[in-house]
């Protein structure tokens, strides 16, 4: 007897999370949306993690699980999900994240019987201290909604980017035909194949819809200190982000709009970029620092957007006075200044960065 196709499936790479796994597992299948198979993608993990899913294997039918002989990283896991999946639309979860119980009642109510390509919803950011306390928590809504003109779809998303809800997958449905018939996989890059592989999607989409709840809980452990790994090509592929927005909205006939809210988006990453390179991982001179800038000043996208943006938080405010007045010496201080806030005070930091 043929397996029934399943309504949602939900794509789960793990690497080495068996102190958040069993969490984030059971918030799947705890769902009110009982239609789904959720697909673990163990990426050769090193600790207890094959063994927690081996156990929800034999528990609950709806589980499988793929065992990778070699780490190939979280996209490339996604895709041996999707390779895999047979429902009529894909779901991501990270293994150290939940979700509410009705949250994917809420989206497939919203999916109008499967007729609307993507489907998005918000989060709910929880920050931890480096003693495992819940130290706040930020939640990010979108306006709900169903949009069905290209135009609209793409305004849509342009907002999204601006509220930070459009780069990430574990926030949507997604149409698994269009991933198909497209060949729409994840990429292997080190940041941002979330956003490379929804933009893909968008493209393609002839409807979109959003539900106003905030379900997803995006958990953000820190240590205390700034541990993170350094990531030689951020700004190579922040850059490549607003680059593809940009083309996006230009191809859909939104440039207009969309030109203050990316050129904030640039700054922001501009000014990332610019604490990134203070980071003694860097190993950047001062002289490279300063060519660094000089560069930035002079790229066709910052002079098409972040240069004629209006921009309100003061620190953006300050570096896009500073580059367009090639005031070299000032953005590397505000570069500087951001990265001592960031060693010390991560989580204040955190709070700083989204206003």
């Amino acid at each position: 007897m043929e397996k029934r196709q399943p309504w949602i499936s939900v794509v789960m790479p793990v690497y080495n999370a068996q102190d958040y796994l069993a969490d984030s597992i059971e918030s799947v299948l705890n769902q009110s949306f009982r239609d789904l198979e959720l697909i673990v993608v163990d990426d050769c993990s090193s600790d207890n993690s094959r063994e927690v899913c081996k156990r929800y294997v034999e528990q609950d039918e709806r589980v499988r699980l793929i065992q990778l002989k070699e780490n190939i990283g979280a996209g490339m896991a996604r895709n041996r999900g999707i390779q895999a999946a047979s429902g009529r639309y894909l779901a991501f979860m990270d293994a150290d994240d939940t979700i509410e119980t009705g949250l994917y009642k809420k989206a497939v109510d919203a999916s109008e019987d499967g007729r609307i390509d993507m489907i998005v919803w918000g989060a709910t950011e929880r920050f931890y201290n480096s003693d495992g306390d819940v130290v706040s928590e930020n939640p990010i809504l979108p306006e709900k909604g169903i949009w069905k003109e290209k135009r609209e779809i793409a305004s849509e998303a342009l907002t999204l980017e601006k509220n930070t809800l459009l780069g990430y997958q574990w926030n949507k449905l997604y149409r698994r035909e269009t991933a198909e018939k497209y060949e729409i996989r994840f990429e292997k890059a080190v940041l941002y194949e979330d956003f490379f592989f929804t933009i893909r999607m968008l493209e393609h989409s002839e409807s979109l819809a959003a539900v106003d709840t905030a379900g997803y809980i995006y958990n953000k452990r820190f240590n205390g200190s700034i541990t993170t790994k350094f990531v030689k090509e951020y700004f190579e592929l922040s850059r490549r982000r607003v680059y593809e927005m940009y083309r996006f909205c230009q191809r859909r006939d939104i440039l207009e709009e969309a030109v203050d809210i990316l050129g904030v988006i640039y700054l922001r990453y501009i000014l990332s970029g610019l604490m990134r390179n203070a980071d003694p991982q860097s190993k950047m001179k001062g002289s490279q620092q300063k060519t660094w800038v000089h560069c930035v000043a002079r790229d066709a996208l910052y002079l098409r957007t972040a240069a004629m943006c209006r921009v309100e938080n003061p620190a953006l405010k300050l570096l896009q006075n500073s580059l367009n007045k090639k005031r070299i010496q000032s953005c590397l201080l505000l570069g500087k200044g951001v990265y001592e806030a960031r060693k010390y005070g991560p989580l204040l930091f955190e709070k700083i960065k989204r206003k």
